[in-house]
């Protein structure tokens, strides 16, 4: 039964690699690197940490070819074994050239579907020993340092791979599911050290809902105090990300009711300028998004709307 199964393992590996390089697509060139690359290494992949993944990784990845993006879901699903499992200077030159090549949230976005993929979504193990291995950057960059890149590449390699770890993370962050409230550097240190993705994105959504709240503050100098480095800089990415996004939806929603108030004045923008007192390229940078009036201003807005609507002129 065993050698049936490896020669249909060994089979499907054939037909994968046949595909890769019967692919003349340029675009696709990094992804079927990624994957030659753990191809080449079946043996130490398939005596790793994630050697059940990797069983399953023929038959995964050979049902995807000649879909839509086939080439990039297999070598991120190549990439991401190779990182948990083996976490060689090859898989972190991979995945920084996988990021450059396609984007962070590209990659993440792919990598998190990897799990569900191979049958094991809930915990995310895959995914999960991926992100801790990503987010130990000078171990990452001394490993690529050993196999010949210099100082500067090798803080590259690091960064872009630090970053697909942090965007992969993010990806299934749900604010509406947040973990429980941490108190504790203890508490911190075994949500990061074992917790896995459920738990680190149950700390994430209690920002993402609230991220100018006091508790980013809290775990943030909580995983100090644990001597979790890398928690400490995610924590302070995740808030800046959601406060951004934050910021830009308010800015949005300003804008909107600036264009409804002038549009149900019956005015023209000029117009509408004229009597708020500024000029019509301001006012349009407001009506726009691109600069968000003051509160004082929006009362004005507010009341030239409505004195035009109520007087029906502007004299």
């Amino acid at each position: 039964m065993e050698s049936s199964l490896a020669g249909a393992s060994a089979a499907r590996l054939a037909r994968l690699r046949a595909a890769v390089e019967a692919d003349d697509d340029p675009n696709n060139r990094v992804a079927h690197a990624a994957t030659l690359g753990l191809i080449g290494r079946a043996g130490r992949a398939d005596a790793g940490d994630c050697s059940e993944m990797w069983g399953i990784f023929p038959a995964a990845a050979v049902h995807q070819i000649g879909q839509p993006g086939w080439a990039v879901r297999v070598g991120v699903m190549a990439n991401l074994i190779g990182l948990a499992g083996l976490g060689e200077a090859e898989d972190f030159i991979a995945v920084s050239r996988l990021a450059k090549r396609y984007g962070y949230r590209l990659v993440a976005t792919v990598q998190n579907a990897i799990d569900p993929l191979l049958g094991s979504a809930e915990l995310m193990p895959l995914a999960s020993s991926a992100v801790a291995a990503m987010s130990l950057t000078d171990r990452i960059a001394l490993l690529v340092r050993e196999a010949g890149l210099d100082a500067d590449e090798a803080g590259e390699v690091a960064h872009r791979a630090y970053q697909v770890g942090f965007w992969l993370v993010m990806a299934g962050v749900d604010p509406d599911r947040p973990g429980p409230v941490l108190t504790t550097p203890d508490q911190v240190a075994m949500a990061w050290d074992h917790g896995g993705m459920p738990a680190w994105r149950g700390q994430l959504a209690i920002i993402a809902a609230n991220p100018w709240a006091p508790y980013c503050a809290e775990v943030r100098d909580l995983a100090a105090a644990a001597g979790r480095t890398a928690a400490v800089h995610a924590l302070e990415e995740c808030a800046k990300v959601y406060r951004t996004r934050f910021e830009r939806r308010e800015r949005e929603l300003v804008a909107r009711e600036i264009r409804e108030l002038v549009a149900i004045s019956g005015l023209s923008q000029r117009e509408f300028a004229s009597m708020l007192g500024t000029s019509a390229s301001r006012l349009s940078t407001y009506v726009n998004g691109l600069v968000t009036p003051s509160a004082t201003l929006m009362v004005r807005i507010r009341r030239v709307s409505e004195f035009v609507r109520d007087r029906g002129s502007v004299t």
